[in-house]
């Protein structure tokens, strides 16, 4: 009987960066993103905005 789910890699090769991108849910890059910006701003290199 075949069953609709492929059976799981048993490699043991590591996925390249890009599949393990691919992966992320859009929680997590918000988390990325956000974590990035804190990092520019506690740095001081964010952009001045004259206002």
């Amino acid at each position: 009987m075949n069953s609709p789910n492929p059976a799981p890699e048993t490699s043991g090769a590591r996925p390249t960066w890009l599949e393990a991108a691919g992966r992320l849910g859009a929680d997590w890059w918000s988390v990325i993103v956000s974590g990035a910006v804190t990092v520019l701003a506690v740095l001081d290199l964010l952009p001045k905005i004259p206002w």
